[in-house]
């Protein structure tokens, strides 16, 4: 269970008559690791990058003295600004772990006796008991449990996604597949 403070943040998002039965959170690190891959990615992409500014940098400074910048005209600074947005992926995905970390580290899980819950910093999701088909449980070598319960909206291939808990503490993970189960059962 998580403490009280973080428990009445999802209380309040609770309908009126409706009882938190479980809730935990994510381990955010393990959301991290995954995108090592892109982070890599960004490290050469900005070092690509890098090289062509580095180029015009040089051509700017070779046609434009440095005390006289009056002479400027828009063909020798727009190949800088049309950078700008290389720079800007570039960087998003070599900060990549961190943004999903940080938006990992907000998110909490929760069970309640009418539905599952996904709560983010700035959104929640939520599937009610009759959208709740199975609990299907997958264990990891990490010592981490995803719990799939739904179905989403995102489909991949004409497939619905599976939607649910995603790398809770093998611990936590089996409260909140009973909490689930009894939720589909009836009996939450």
């Amino acid at each position: 269970m998580l403490p009280p403070e973080e428990t009445a943040r999802i209380t309040r998002r609770l309908d009126l008559n409706e009882r938190l039965v479980w809730a935990g959170r994510p381990k955010p690190t393990a959301f991290a690791v995954t995108t090592v891959f892109p982070m890599l990615f960004g490290v050469a992409w900005c070092s690509f990058v890098s090289l062509f500014i580095v180029q015009i940098v040089g051509d700017f400074w070779g046609k434009v003295h440095a005390a006289d910048f009056q002479g400027l005209t828009w063909a020798q600074i727009s190949p800088l600004l049309f950078m700008i947005p290389f720079v800007l992926a570039g960087l998003a995905t070599l900060g990549a772990p961190l943004w999903h970390y940080l938006a990992m580290a907000g998110q909490r899980y929760a069970v309640t006796d009418k539905r599952a819950l996904i709560v983010g910093r700035f959104f929640t999701r939520s599937r009610r008991r009759a959208e709740i088909t199975c609990v299907d449980r997958a264990d990891h070598r990490n010592g981490l449990t995803d719990l799939f319960f739904a179905s989403s909206n995102v489909y991949v291939n004409g497939q619905p996604q599976p939607f649910g808990f995603r790398n809770l503490p093998t611990a936590e993970a089996l409260a909140a597949e009973r909490a689930l189960r009894a939720l589909t059962d009836g009996q939450a």
